[in-house]
């Protein structure tokens, strides 16, 4: 195998946000609350303060939410990141799937299974699909007064126009939000919940005192008031996705029924089997992509490389060896 590995195997920001110097008692005091990371953190997802709560990353609530609710039936996609069947399945909850996004289609879904709980990806992982604001409410007014709508939003700083701040006017309604992606500081474990007080005491309760670290709290404040940052880095991952999304389609487009692009990766659909000997072949020549395996179809998933150029030999080989 070539070396060194090249691990596009994650949806992470290749170019992280620059981390400043750490204060000396970072990691000598317990991490109680943070006013300041509160303050910054609303003003960065538009929300009141009274509508966040800051998390590990969006990790726990994920699988959290699931046992502080009802059992009941819950509609989720096909294809998305799988944690979220998988806690909703083992709180002992009802699972109903859906492949087909249009608005109607969805709403016959609802109907048909008596869905309390719905639980979408918007943008979605792995194959990036965007759920358009007006279908999200529309979806909400059919669930029932004690149901709940879940949106994963990780991948949503890179494209905000797409945020579903609009939801939260209704109590039903609970947002995820993660920072190591766009930021690209997966390590750092923060995230946020955005919803209504009475969602928020209880994830807090459960979830418990100190669960944010210390540089998390001593570097949040600087990371979500750094506007000209953001700018530059969403401009850059549009500019640099889209020229690296055109090169993986040059040497794997012929092997997919379909391809699916986002900001911080591009996803291919074809056969399991095929995906599952591409991606092996692939890392032979020290690519690591990864592969999601949704019945006999597989989604090849290519995160953002920071070194475009070795990218481009690295696949050059790969075709090569495939041809040859």
């Amino acid at each position: 195998m070539t070396e060194p590995l090249l691990n596009l195997a994650t949806g992470i920001n290749p170019w992280p946000w620059p981390v400043p110097p750490l204060p000396d008692d970072c990691f000598s005091h317990l991490p109680y609350d943070c006013s300041s990371l509160q303050r910054a953190a609303a003003e960065y997802y538009h929300v009141d303060e009274g509508q966040l709560l800051l998390t590990a990353g969006s990790q726990p609530v994920i699988q959290l939410l699931p046992r502080l609710c009802e059992r009941g039936a819950v509609l989720l996609p096909a294809v998305a990141y799988e944690e979220h069947a998988y806690r909703w399945q083992l709180a002992g909850h009802h699972c109903h799937y859906f492949a087909d996004y249009g608005r109607e289609a969805l709403a016959a879904d609802i109907r048909r299974w008596q869905i309390r709980y719905l639980v979408l990806v918007s943008p979605n992982n792995p194959d990036g699909r965007q759920i358009p604001l007006a279908d999200l409410e529309y979806c909400l007014s059919l669930l029932p007064r004690d149901g709940l709508l879940v949106v994963d939003q990780a991948y949503v700083d890179c494209c905000p126009e797409y945020q579903a701040n609009r939801l939260l006017q209704d109590a039903r309604v609970l947002l995820l939000r993660s920072v190591g992606k766009f930021f690209g500081l997966p390590g750092l474990r923060l995230g946020a919940v955005l919803a209504g007080s009475d969602w928020l005491a209880e994830l807090q309760r459960d979830i418990g005192p100190w669960s944010l670290s210390r540089a998390a709290q001593c570097l949040g404040p600087e990371l979500f008031a750094d506007r000209a940052w953001q700018a530059a880095t969403r401009e850059r991952l549009r500019r640099n996705a889209a020229d690296q999304s055109r090169l993986l389609v040059t040497h794997l487009g012929a092997d997919a029924d379909a391809v699916f692009y986002q900001p911080l990766f591009t996803t291919f659909k074809m056969p399991l089997a095929r995906a599952q000997t591409l991606a092996e072949q692939a890392l032979q020549q020290g690519l690591l992509c990864r592969v999601y395996c949704c019945g006999d179809s597989g989604y090849m998933r290519w995160g953002l490389a920071a070194d475009a150029a070795e990218l481009q030999v690295r696949l050059a080989a790969f075709t090569a060896a495939r041809d040859g």
